[in-house]
């Protein structure tokens, strides 16, 4: 019961913080929350190129996020009291994986987008009837 408790308190806290900071847009707490992370379309920069910026970004993450699991897995290894710990399974069998699996699902998406941006459109443009 007291983990519920804890639960319970962890997002009543992440709530009243996301609140304070749509109240107050221009301030510090909003511009870190909000802010946009990653590559930005720059100035006469093609699509494919930003695609391609977008999946290496996202795809270092994903190697990020694996080395972070595999340094829990040596840490498990020799310290097996860390199992005993609710925050460190938690970090290590769910919020790990999960940051993983979204920046590997995000850097298959832009690989998949500049695929069909650099050949398929390009195919179907060449076909396509002149006026």
């Amino acid at each position: 019961m007291p983990e519920l408790l804890h639960i319970a308190a962890f997002w009543l806290v992440v709530v009243v913080i996301i609140r304070i900071a749509v109240c107050f847009p221009n301030g510090l707490l909003a511009r870190i929350l909000f802010a946009r992370h990653g590559p930005v379309l720059m100035r006469d920069e093609p699509k494919t190129e930003y695609l391609l910026r977008c999946a290496r970004f996202r795809g270092s993450w994903f190697a990020q996020a694996l080395f972070l699991f595999a340094g829990g897995w040596v840490a498990l290894t020799w310290a097996p009291s860390l199992a005993d710990s609710l925050s460190f399974l938690v970090l290590w069998a769910v919020v790990i994986p999960s940051v993983a699996a979204l920046a590997l699902l995000g850097s298959l998406f832009a690989l998949a987008s500049w695929f069909w941006l650099r050949y398929f459109l390009r195919l179907h443009s060449t076909h396509a009837p002149q006026a």
